[in-house]
């Protein structure tokens, strides 16, 4: 997910929107376009535009790690049949899921808030690239000894509500931002109810339910998100993790078992 939507956005960067009379102009560093009607979507921060609400998103840098391919057997040995993602229930969650490749793909776990802007372009950190691998050695030990192929990054938006935002600016911008990480799934769907209602003007319930006519949120997730809070966060997820974690339980179930057969 972030990979392919961090690259699109690096190569359509869109540097301004700006809206002039019944005309949208949008600039990019290839040039600049102009049009009647403008649905800005996106599955990435965008929040420095100008013409969308303040403080509509909290930019947040997240981390993709990915394995190197895994033996079939291997695989099956851990009784993943269902092959579905598995999500943590961490505040910082991570999750982890497998590929055509055989591959295990696990991200976010550490989250790291954007400072400047516009924002910078930047690569994982190593230091967070070498605790993804440990967590995901810790959640599946017998792949211990599986090296990490490849880690890539994006920056995604976080809505104070922690829902997708879909707006109107005026009677020609149309939004559809924040998706809070899950955009490749909800980006596509948002987008196709906003484009039904910019032709019809009928607003589907779902839209509806995301719609937001504010002009300016406020800046408490803003301030909520800062560095010291997310480490503080992390912090908590992992002192639950050694008290309440699943290797702890497995141990503490593994405890009740001898005590009972003896």
């Amino acid at each position: 997910m972030l990979a392919s939507s961090a690259k699109v956005f690096e190569q359509t960067r869109v540097s301004d929107v700006r809206r002039t009379g019944s005309t949208v102009e949008i600039t990019t560093p290839h040039g600049t376009v102009r049009a009647s009607k403008v649905l800005l979507a996106t599955s990435v921060y965008g929040g420095e535009w100008d013409i969308t609400p303040k403080n509509l998103a909290t930019p947040l840098y997240v981390i993709e790690i990915e394995s190197e391919p895994i033996a079939p057997e291997r695989l099956a040995a851990l009784d993943w049949t269902s092959r579905s993602g598995i999500i943590t229930q961490h505040q910082l969650m991570t999750h982890y899921r497998l590929t055509e490749r055989n591959t295990i793909v696990c991200g976010v776990r550490q989250a790291q808030r954007g400072q400047t802007y516009p924002l910078p372009d930047r690569v994982p950190d190593p230091r967070v690239v070498r605790d993804m691998g440990k967590d995901l050695a810790n959640r599946f030990p017998s792949l211990s000894d599986v090296a990490i192929e490849r880690a890539w990054g994006g920056w995604i938006g976080i809505s104070p509500d922690w829902l997708a935002v879909a707006g109107q600016v005026g009677d020609n911008v149309f939004y559809a931002m924040a998706c809070n990480g899950h955009g490749l799934c909800q980006v596509p769907y948002v987008t196709h109810q906003l484009a039904d209602y910019i032709v019809d003007g009928e607003m589907s319930d779902d839209l509806a339910g995301i719609w937001s006519d504010t002009p300016k949120y406020p800046a408490s997730m803003s301030l909520l998100m800062q560095p010291f809070v997310l480490r503080a966060v992390w912090g908590l997820d992992r002192f639950n993790d050694f008290f309440n974690g699943s290797r702890t339980r497995a141990r503490r179930a593994l405890r009740r078992g001898r005590r009972g057969g003896s």
